[in-house]
């Protein structure tokens, strides 16, 4: 019996074939992401990065947040301050007016205490002290009764101080100086410390 079906050239069915293959391969192309889709997942895997890390921020700001603090009141003078509780008291440097605090482990030193300031000499000279020395210290005046500065000693030491006038003109001081080498933890902790010094 008879094939009536046209005979197909050899170049033809050739073609096709290629055709066929051609479009297979473009279907697995299909498969790739784009630039931009390519783009956007580099977008957040760099934001997970950078989430992971402010966690860990965050989780080093707790440990700050719940070391374990105790309260120094001097009623005498009317003030008082948290610090934290495994620092020790330098009796030869602390007396009614105020208290001389020591960390033997980080080599953190706070001073706090008060002052008469007579016509704000004190306060003056506490101020120019600061910002003349030959360390790096940046300070403002946060309102007409309160100063702060931070910075370095030139030493080799980070200061934060805080400065309150009281309103009948006397002033309170705390000061923080600790090594730079300690600034990982004592950074976040010298704020807290200072933020916490309360007039009576």
């Amino acid at each position: 019996m008879r094939n009536n079906r046209p005979a197909v050239p050899a170049s033809a069915a050739l073609i096709a074939a290629l055709l066929l293959s051609s479009c297979g391969k473009q279907e697995a192309v299909g498969d790739v992401p784009s630039g931009d889709e390519l783009a956007r997942q580099a977008d957040a895997a760099s934001q997970a990065i950078r989430d992971e890390a402010a966690a860990a921020e965050g989780a080093e700001a707790d440990a700050v947040d719940s070391a374990t603090m105790t309260s120094y009141v001097n009623n005498l003078r009317g003030f008082s301050i948290l610090v934290p509780e495994k620092w020790t008291v330098v009796e030869a440097d602390s007396d009614d007016n105020g208290n001389v605090y020591n960390d033997a482990e980080s080599g953190a030193k706070l001073t706090v205490g008060w002052t008469e300031n007579r016509e704000d000499a004190d306060l003056q000279a506490a101020i120019t002290a600061l910002e003349s020395g030959s360390g790096e210290i940046n300070g403002e005046n946060v309102n007409e009764d309160e100063y702060r500065a931070s910075g370095t000693d030139g030493d080799g030491n980070k200061i934060a101080q805080r400065i309150m006038r009281k309103p009948d003109g006397t002033m309170i001081s705390a000061a923080l100086t600790y090594p730079e080498d300690q600034a990982v933890t004592l950074d976040a902790l010298a704020p807290r410390i200072l933020d916490s010094l309360t007039l009576q």
